[in-house]
């Protein structure tokens, strides 16, 4: 009898995390509660981050492990707008961490894409952080094209997909209740 373990084909540590960072991306835009969307982000950046420092991407890596860390921050503010814009202070990280990993393109991508996340992450309304995170979506495709990273590509695209599904559905709804408002 066939070691059944032989059967399954060898899977890469990066691929192993990058395809659970796709797993969270595809589920993330369809939480409706901030909490669940940024807990989903926490592990998705963090898994990413294990990704590209397995690719030596080191400002991918860089960048992820500082959206991780600032969406911590974002969980535990709640509703303290004061301690969730603390969140801004991030942003000059992320520029030193580009500027010390710096490969040209990819890492202007990586920068430009985490900092509108982190600035959707800041949103305590969740069409504001939702329309701010979908502008992030052509950056971060971007850099998972240059630097090959076959499951985040996957992952930014189809969430790019749900995102704007998600927004346009929350963009309706918000729509219809005006006149039962007013």
């Amino acid at each position: 009898m066939p070691d059944i373990l032989a059967l399954i084909p060898a899977v890469s540590p990066a691929v192993l995390f990058g395809s659970v960072g796709l797993a969270g991306q595809l589920v993330w835009p369809l939480f409706k509660q901030r909490r669940q969307m940024l807990t989903a982000q926490f592990c998705i950046a963090s898994c990413y981050a294990a990704q590209y420092a397995l690719l030596g991407q080191w400002s991918g890596t860089g960048v992820c492990a500082i959206g991780a860390s600032q969406t911590l921050i974002a969980l535990a503010a709640g509703d303290r707008p004061w301690l969730r814009h603390m969140g801004l202070g991030f942003l000059p990280v992320v520029w030193l961490v580009t500027a010390l990993t710096w490969s040209g393109l990819a890492s202007a991508l990586a920068m430009t894409a985490c900092c509108l996340i982190m600035i959707g992450r800041m949103q305590d309304d969740t069409l504001r952080m939702r329309a701010v995170m979908l502008c992030a979506s052509p950056f971060g495709i971007g850099y998972d094209l240059v630097v090959g990273a076959l499951p985040g590509l996957m992952g930014a695209l189809l969430s790019a997909g749900i995102g704007a599904a998600a927004l346009r559905r929350e963009w309706r709804t918000r729509q219809a209740a005006l006149p039962a408002a007013a």
